[in-house]
């Protein structure tokens, strides 16, 4: 896939998922008890890795394209880590 091909789709579905971990946040802060401690340390560890997975897409938007092909490894593979993870919370959030 073309660096500006990636790039608009990964850019697209972090917004996407930047408004459900809102959302999720929203329901940890309005939980009590033992389930707010859950649901809350799972939103901070989902919005740590949505950071890292922010900030390495940002730097490979930089990489030449000469090296796009290397770098987009590494970024697809975070990418469907993320991805796996985010929508197996997301499920359980919208319960």
């Amino acid at each position: 896939m073309q660096k500006h091909e990636f790039k608009a789709r990964v850019d697209g579905q972090m917004d996407e998922w930047k408004r459900n971990l809102d959302v999720m946040k929203a329901k940890a802060d309005s939980a009590s008890g033992d389930t707010k401690v859950a649901y809350t340390q799972q939103v901070a560890g989902l919005q740590r890795q949505y950071d890292d997975l922010k900030t390495k897409a940002a730097a490979s938007w930089d990489t030449a394209d000469d090296k796009w092909d290397e770098a987009s490894k590494g970024l697809e593979t975070a990418w469907d880590d993320w991805t796996d993870r985010a929508t197996k919370a997301w499920d359980e959030f919208k319960k």
